[in-house]
């Protein structure tokens, strides 16, 4: 009786659900605890060769489970293991680490300082590797990590006090400047620009005039989003201009009191004069580098020598001079700090790194449509811009820069994403 009924057709398998597309307003899973755990934790450190932050600890056990989950499945751990940025960015630490041993046994570099800087980049690629495990399980969890990580920061200045005792630049800034600008993304763009510019206001009147002039580019770059694609590109150069004017006239306003303008001249000589003596060190041995904490080289005299003929010229007081320093001071440049005690493949990660901190930023700014996760990813893409020229690399400054390789990851994978569904 069924016997001229045709067979049905397969059905066609429904494709699995990507964990990037899962709405962000999901219940959390384990994974979100643990990249809150993890954030909250970076604030403190152990000693263990250096200074490391207790979150690596949990970092570590991420990147660990993440292998195994490969090995027992016989796969990618996740979403962000796919995109080609992570192999190129661990692949860039690999040349790194390479460069710096070589430097060091080049240099015969004290043997602990070797141990701290090869520990750096090994540290930064499982951090790297845990971060995009954790942020490949869902969009939000971003969010519970930056989170994690802005109230350990609160938690620490509370309980140790602030460092020089300023709680501002050192303790409430940042979290309190997250925080406004993700409530006010609720309200839409417009919000957002003016809150970004009331709180670059607010930083050059407290004197943090590298996040005040951060704030006015985010309000800058806001004002760009709110304008279509097409007409962006020819509004960038009056917004830069704009924000540049900005930054003058409240910088200038912050020089001209008193107990501001001595503590601003003392961070510019400092500053300045770290980035001449890590310029010069590289301009001295462009490919071979100093190695590591330039413990067989002059970099760390040479520094204390300009930054001692700067302050003199200034007339600040107040520094060590040349020969009164016992302890190793951290020059402030991830980028030029690589470069110089490594030479230019020492700084390989940094390079790409930057270049992709670039690229995030213009698709962010540039070609994405206005939507309330920008603000805060636009803010830690510019803090990070910054970090790289003008940060140590150490530290929690090692599972920032993780953060914001995450973020790279993010956006690379959402542009693949939203090919796939146009296509």
């Amino acid at each position: 009786m069924y016997a001229n009924v045709p067979p049905a057709l397969p059905a066609w398998p429904a494709p699995a659900p990507s964990p990037l597309a899962v709405p962000s307003t999901r219940v959390p899973g384990p994974a979100a605890f643990v990249a809150l755990a993890a954030g909250l934790l970076t604030a403190f450190t152990v000693s263990l060769v250096g200074e490391m932050p207790l979150g690596e600890l949990v970092l570590l056990a991420v990147a660990g489970w993440a292998g195994l989950c490969a090995i027992v499945h016989h796969g990618l751990p996740g979403p962000l293991f796919r995109q080609r940025t992570l192999a190129v960015l661990l692949a860039s630490e690999a040349i790194a680490l390479l460069a710096y041993m070589l430097s060091d046994f080049y240099r015969q570099s004290d043997p602990r300082d070797m141990a701290r800087g090869w520990a750096r980049m090994v540290l930064l690629a499982i951090d790297l590797v845990a971060v995009a495990y954790l942020l490949g399980r869902a969009r939000a969890i971003f969010f519970w990590f930056l989170g994690g990580l802005l109230a350990g920061d609160l938690v620490n200045s509370v309980l140790f006090g602030a460092l020089f005792g300023d709680v501002w630049k050192f303790g409430y800034g940042i979290p309190a400047s997250y925080a406004a600008l993700a409530i006010a993304s609720f309200a839409g763009p417009f919000a957002v620009l003016l809150t970004a510019g009331g709180l670059g206001v607010l930083h050059f009147a407290l004197d943090f005039r590298s996040v005040g002039g951060l704030c006015f580019l985010l309000a800058a770059a806001t004002g760009l989003q709110m304008l279509p694609p097409r007409l962006r590109l020819w509004t960038l150069p009056c917004c830069a201009g704009a924000t540049l004017a900005l930054a003058a006239f409240f910088f200038s306003g912050v020089r001209s009191e008193g107990e501001m303008e001595h503590r601003a001249s003392r961070s510019d000589v400092d500053r300045s004069s770290m980035l001449q003596a890590a310029t010069e060190a590289f301009l001295a041995s462009p490919l071979i580098g100093h190695g590591s904490w330039f413990s067989r080289s002059d970099v760390y005299a040479n520094f204390m020598q300009i930054r001692d003929d700067r302050a003199k010229e200034a007339g600040i007081g107040g520094f060590a001079g040349p020969n009164e320093a016992d302890e190793t001071v951290a020059l402030h440049s991830q980028i030029l700090v690589t470069l110089a005690e490594g030479g230019l493949f020492g700084a390989a990660f940094f390079i790409v790194y930057g270049a992709g901190l670039a690229w995030a930023l213009w698709d962010q700014v540039m070609v994405q449509p206005w939507r309330r996760e920008r603000p805060v990813r636009v803010l830690l893409l510019l803090l990070a811009g910054w970090h790289l020229a003008m940060s140590p690399f150490s530290g929690a400054h090692r599972v920032y820069i993780a953060l914001a390789a995450g973020v790279i990851l993010l956006v690379q994978a959402e542009r693949a994403l939203s090919r796939e569904e146009t296509a």
